[in-house]
């Protein structure tokens, strides 16, 4: 008993500390538009061209998340992690002494190649250390880590800005993955649980299924749908929903920045209630279909009508605000559940390598929206129209996706046919094996 709960406090120990990782992993990200004006007017670069290199961040950052996600298969979490840490830091000190186009350029395009994988790699080092029917609120933890990330930067980093200079800024960006470094070599370890709630033990056999069957199956491609619709609207409600509280709302520039920190808050109780109720669903027996599948879905669905009703339902900016902020928020219940069903469903050889898939195909929805967002606002009669149809093609998306979920998500009878075309792996993977049992 006294080992079992040792062990449980290391696992959350270990949670908080991957919780850390995404406050400096969102940090990272938010620190370009921070110093945007700041940087602009040092370095004479336009509008269009801060934000082809705002953009070049996701040049790498898809193909990253899938390399580092096999190399995970093989390499332990604790040094992964570091290594990418490392990749943080030696991106962001460059530009804390000097500063040119081709220098951000290169800065961005390895940032995004380090925190491509950070997310999907932080919560299968989490899994290690818990069954799978306890995952959903360690989960959730580590991903508060990212609205934390996001709510103190912009005053955090803010001040350090007006204090000191923008390059003070990326100084303490480098500083701080340095720092979470010497802590995760401090306390970081593999966890042992697998996913049948047993110890890897030396001699035990390893499951292997081809990938073509993986992501071939109707559960991952339906999880993954509902995955890249949150990112869809999550990457739309971060860039575009500042100016539309000001532009279209017509809100004070004071007023939209303390509203914006609430509307990111907002998704603090929906996830960890949802990562709750859905873990203690689990635990009562309930299949996991409905325990995490359809709580997605409905999730999902939620959203997409909260989205419908600031559209079209009321005119008051406030409520409007309020619902679009529900709607937003709703579906990033995917961002727990939907790692925690791949999680579930593959074979823990494979687990890194296809929850990184999972995230790489889900991001290419935070590419395309902001984007055709623009196109809406700019082809719209109105900047409103514009934001109107874009908010609607985003609800439509929900609806549809958690519709289509309800119907093709099943986590028990994916395993149940992964099985079926399991192979051993130690005799095929031999090196695989070994990693494994590290």
């Amino acid at each position: 008993m006294s080992h079992i709960r040792s062990t449980n406090l290391r696992g959350w120990l270990i949670t908080l500390a991957l919780a850390l990782f995404m406050v400096i992993n969102f940090m990272d990200k938010a620190i370009l538009g921070i110093v945007a004006k700041s940087l602009m007017e040092e370095l004479h670069i336009s509008p269009s061209e801060f934000g082809m290199i705002a953009s070049s961040f996701f040049l790498l950052f898809s193909i990253s998340a899938v390399g580092f996600g096999f190399v995970a298969n093989r390499v332990s979490s604790k040094t992964i992690l570091l290594v990418l840490a490392a990749i943080w830091g030696i991106s962001q000190f460059p530009l804390a002494f000097t500063a040119s186009v081709p220098l951000l350029y290169a800065s961005r395009i390895l940032l995004g190649a380090g925190e491509g994988p950070a997310y999907p790699l932080a919560l299968h080092a989490c899994y290690k250390w818990f069954p799978n029917d306890r995952r959903n609120l360690p989960s959730a933890v580590i991903f508060q880590g990212v609205t934390a990330g996001l709510l103190i930067s912009g005053p955090l980093l803010t001040y350090i800005v007006v204090r000191w200079s923008w390059h003070a800024a990326f100084l303490a960006l480098g500083i701080a993955s340095l720092v979470w470094m010497v802590l995760w070599m401090i306390v970081g370890a593999e966890g042992q649980v697998t996913s049948d709630d047993s110890k890897l033990t030396k001699g035990e056999a390893v499951s292997y299924v081809p990938y073509w069957t993986l992501l071939t199956d109707g559960t991952f491609l339906g999880n993954m749908a509902l995955y890249w619709t949150t990112y869809w609207i999550f990457s739309i409600m971060f860039t575009w929903t500042p100016s539309y509280l000001s532009t279209v709302l017509n809100f004070g520039a004071t007023e939209t920045g303390w509203m914006f920190m609430v509307f990111t808050a907002f998704n603090i109780p929906i996830v960890l209630i949802g990562s709750w109720l859905s873990e203690r669903m689990l635990k009562s027996g309930v299949a996991s279909a409905r325990a995490r599948a359809w709580l997605s879905c409905g999730f999902v669905a939620l959203g997409g009508a909260f989205i419908f009703l600031s559209v079209y339902g009321v005119e008051e900016p406030l409520l409007k605000v309020i619902f679009l902020a529900a709607g937003c928020n709703f579906p990033q219940i995917t961002f727990v559940l939907s790692s925690a069903i791949v999680g579930e469903i593959v074979p823990d050889s494979q687990r890194p390598s296809m929850m990184s898939i999972n995230s790489a195909l889900a991001t290419t929805g935070g590419l395309i929206a902001p984007a055709l967002m623009g196109t809406f606002i700019q082809s719209g009669a109105t900047h409103a129209v514009g934001y109107d149809n874009g908010f609607a093609v985003a609800g439509v998306l929900a609806i549809v996706t958690a519709v289509v979920g309800l119907l093709i998500i099943n986590p028990e009878a994916s395993r149940r046919r992964f099985a079926a075309r399991a192979k051993p792996l130690a005799a095929a993977r031999p090196d695989y094996q070994a990693a494994l049992l590290k």
